[in-house]
């Protein structure tokens, strides 16, 4: 990063990191991580979109904002304290968004038992560096996907997003902090999903 973006404000230097990923992403023969435009897309043809969905990861709420635009409901939790009350700033005259601040692996149950009708899970929260929440583990997606399946049974219509799927089965800073990728294929099959990989996105439906 340049000396003189290291200052920009954090929304508009994670707008400036868009437009400058969205501009490589063909330059560097369309690999991952693809731009947020391409990865919204995914989540726009395999997601219910008047539904509800729950998002883990707000960050800045970029992706909250563009899920808000048409769900019934959109819950988005966000471990970072700094980075939730962003959220809760930014979605104040937002009546379908409702951001939960803390762990998703000790929140998500709670939430789950409020659901019904469609519903499309967003999960992306593991810490990314820079102003991320850094929790006791790398990814909660163990918890979270254990959590989801306990509820599947009520929700005939479901979507589930996993994010950065090229990062599962890799090594990392915790060794087996993130399972292997037929870790995410077994759950799918085990619970009657179908499922694809899409731009580094693990989609698990029905």
């Amino acid at each position: 990063m340049s000396t003189a973006a290291r200052f920009l404000p954090l929304s508009l230097r994670a707008r400036v990191g868009r437009v400058k990923s969205r501009a490589l992403w063909p330059i560097t023969g369309f690999g991952v991580p693809a731009p947020q435009h391409v990865k919204l897309n995914v989540l726009r043809r395999y997601g219910y979109a008047h539904g509800t969905w729950v998002e883990t990861g707000t960050y800045l709420g970029d992706t909250t904002h563009v899920l808000a635009g048409q769900a019934a409901q959109v819950y988005t939790i966000e471990p970072s304290s700094f980075l939730a009350e962003r959220a809760r700033e930014r979605f104040k005259n937002a009546a379908n968004v409702e951001v939960c601040e803390g762990l998703s692996e000790q929140l998500l149950p709670a939430i789950l038992e409020k659901l019904s009708g469609p519903v499309s899970f967003w999960l992306d929260g593991h810490a990314s560096g820079g102003v991320t929440h850094s929790g006791p583990q790398v990814t909660p997606i163990r918890e979270e996907l254990t959590n989801i399946a306990q509820h599947l049974v009520a929700m005939p219509q479901v979507a589930v997003f996993v994010d950065d799927f090229r990062g599962f089965g890799q090594s990392h800073e915790l060794d087996g902090a993130y399972p292997s990728r037929s870790f995410l294929v077994q759950w799918a099959d085990s619970n009657g999903l179908g499922w694809t990989v899409e731009h580094d996105i693990f989609v698990a439906y029905r």
